[in-house]
């Protein structure tokens, strides 16, 4: 799955990347039900490792997708979105949130995205299918 990407998410190309000592590993993408307050939208909780980026904020962006079938190329469903992790408090930290994502119709598919300060991207995953 590839994320078209914004000035927003993108490092310009005279920026230092992350440093080597820089890390997140999504570890798990679980799928929790509709969401209670709207049934249009399913929860899911993304648990991500991060190493390396105390005191930094990264970014969790993720879409919705229906998979190609036989050679086929994915269709994006046009559902996506992001949050902040706020400031990461420790160099070496477990780190998870729930989201709601908006719910498309029968097939979807998310994956998810974690961004470096700097926009550098340090891990993907697909998810379950809602």
């Amino acid at each position: 799955m590839t994320e078209t990407t914004s000035a927003e998410t993108t490092a310009p190309e005279d920026d230092v990347p992350s440093s080597p000592g820089v890390s997140a590993d999504i570890t798990r993408i679980l799928f929790r039900g509709r969401d209670s307050g709207n049934g249009a939208y399913s929860d899911f909780e993304v648990d991500i490792d991060f190493s390396g980026l105390r005191g930094q904020e990264c970014v969790i962006k993720w879409s919705s997708y229906y998979p190609g079938a036989n050679g086929r190329s994915d269709t994006d469903t046009g559902f996506s979105g992001q949050l902040s992790t706020g400031l990461l408090a420790h160099d070496d930290e477990s780190h998870w949130n729930t989201f709601a994502v908006h719910n498309a119709q029968s097939g979807w598919m998310l994956h998810v995205f974690v961004y470096a300060p700097d926009g550098t991207l340090l891990d993907e995953q697909d998810g379950p299918t809602a």
